[in-house]
């Protein structure tokens, strides 16, 4: 007679990989001590064990909560100690029974009274959800090593389904617009919270694949659901997904209407992808799509874990504020004083679209594998790529990220603002804390949704540093040009190339400008 035995999580997830490989329950009762029962239970519930193995749950885990009714104040409990553990918020023991008795009570049923919340259930929670004490007393906000370890393990079975090119990785960033390079402009989280840094402030939501072959466009929100100076544009020709409410922030309707967007595209491919979220407030992970499966990163973790965060996004604000010191320094050359170095939404929109384009394949490969996305295809074109014999994945990353930032420092060498410049490294860096998403309002200890996208035509017109200059006309920017043409053929020979093609582009919308109207050689000249 088979000796009882109860497995573990991951002997759970051996079994079923074995089964898979038609190794039979007679065999895998044998070889795991238990009945063909308990196999056939195991292998009924395949699905539910193999998701909460890449939920990351304990390795020893040997049972799950029977009762639905459990499983759904568990996770209730569980979801409210993510969220405030998200925001570095100390949990302790009594806290976490005191709010796990508020949960019972809300649920209802006639044995919400009777639920106690008692040492032992605490213990047993901690367990299931490999809560380490430290953390439950909130003594460190220090990323688990051993959190880190074991999610490392398990990825390369999470996505060895999936073709590299259809890995991604989604992460929103607080990006100061028009920060300048003045020390002045270093200032704690909680300043942005509201008022005049706001405008200042976009969120930006990234994302690519784990190859660099598909970085998608870039999602910004603003505060202004149209800017004064996208007066007379097509805001669904920008080169970036725009969308505002009047905070700024990420909201949970804007992330779940961006994720039905790349669903629409990936149905379009016939591609199915898979893609690591952190656990943000505004990420709602209950959603199915039919072309996107969504994992969450274990909590406290992704400044380890998420690739976006190991440098990709280090290297697209190092590429953006490339971008704004050039413009101020082409700006410094006509200004009359710091006023009229004016930085427009527009402005932030293109630098946007351009620092994502600069950064690299090579860049967002390395720092994939750096947070542990590794799986055999990938590691044959890493050979290839890469010398084996040469320095690591983070090396290289660390050498990309430096030769950006040594290109901004010889930029901002061009600018003395009061004699306190903030050095490349702070520069980039200014932002770093701020916030993509409202973690100070926590009423009702539950997720936080902040959906205003509409709102009233006012917030249209907030662009305040929008310049009240007459901007010229076609005929007169040919003009430029031809003056630009001169520049070119006399000082700088390099900006030929460049000049004819905007030459070219304005000659056109001239020639658009004039409708079915024949035009003669007249209209090209500039009358008096």
């Amino acid at each position: 007679m088979t000796t009882k035995h109860t497995l573990t999580l991951s002997e759970k997830i051996q079994l079923i990989r074995e089964n898979e490989e038609k190794v039979s329950y007679r065999t895998l009762a044998d070889r795991y001590k238990i009945s063909i029962g308990s196999v056939s239970n195991i292998i009924k519930r395949k699905v539910e064990y193999i998701d909460s193995y890449e939920q990351n749950e304990s390795s020893t885990k040997k049972r799950n909560l029977r009762d639905e009714f459990s499983q759904q104040h568990d996770q209730q409990v569980y979801e409210w100690f993510v969220i405030q553990r998200s925001k570095n918020i100390p949990v302790s023991g009594p806290l976490l029974q005191e709010r796990a008795r508020q949960i019972r009570q809300q649920l209802g049923g006639t044995a919400a009274s009777d639920f106690k919340a008692s040492n032992g259930w605490l213990q047993k929670f901690r367990i299931r959800h490999s809560i380490q004490h430290r953390v439950i007393c909130g003594e460190s906000a220090a990323v688990d090593p051993k959190t880190v370890d074991e999610w490392k393990k398990r990825l390369p079975s999470i996505i060895e389904q999936y073709d590299p090119n259809d890995v991604y990785n989604a992460d929103e960033t607080g990006l100061f617009f028009k920060a300048l390079p003045d020390r002045s402009l270093v200032m704690a989280k909680e300043a942005c919270k509201g008022g005049k840094r706001s405008k200042e402030r976009f969120t930006v939501l990234l994302c690519t694949n784990m190859t660099g072959t598909d970085k998608l466009k870039p999602l910004l929100i603003g505060k202004a659901a149209k800017p004064r100076c996208f007066k007379h544009l097509n805001i669904k020709q920008l080169p970036v997904t725009w969308r505002s409410n009047r905070t700024s922030w990420m909201t949970a309707s804007l992330f779940d209407d961006w994720l039905v967007c790349v669903n629409q595209i990936m149905i379009k491919q016939k591609r199915k992808i898979l893609l690591f979220i952190d656990n943000a407030p505004c990420h709602n992970a209950d959603i199915e799509y039919s072309n996107i499966s969504l994992k969450l990163f274990p909590p406290n973790t992704t400044s380890e874990l998420q690739p976006l965060d190991q440098g990709i996004i280090k290297n697209f604000k190092c590429y953006y504020r490339q971008y704004l010191v050039k413009h101020v320094i082409s700006r410094c050359a006509i200004a009359t004083s710091s006023d009229d170095i004016i930085i427009e939404a527009l402005d932030a929109v293109h630098w946007t679209k351009r620092a994502w384009q600069a950064v690299t394949q090579s860049t967002i490969g390395n720092t994939f594998r750096t947070a542990g996305c590794v799986c055999s295809t990938i590691k044959n074109v890493a050979n290839t790529t890469i010398n084996s014999d040469s320095d690591s994945e983070e090396e290289i990353l660390t050498n990309d990220i430096s030769t950006a930032l040594q290109n901004l420092d010889l930029l901002l060498v061009h600018l003395n603002i009061g004699g306190q410049s903030l050095s490349a490294i702070e520069f980039i860096e200014v932002d770093e804390d701020t916030s993509a998403f409202n973690e100070w309002n926590d009423v009702d200890n539950s997720l936080i949704i902040v959906d205003e996208q509409r709102h009233n035509n006012d917030d249209n017109d907030e662009d305040d540093d929008m310049p009240t200059e007459t901007p010229p006309k076609v005929i007169e920017a040919m003009e430029m040009v031809r003056r630009l043409h001169l520049l070119a053929a006399t000082q700088q020979p390099q900006l030929h190339s460049l000049i004819s093609q905007l030459d070219s582009q304005l000659t056109q919308l001239f020639i658009d400008s004039k409708g079915v109207k024949q035009t003669t050689i007249d209209d090209f000249f500039h009358r008096n």
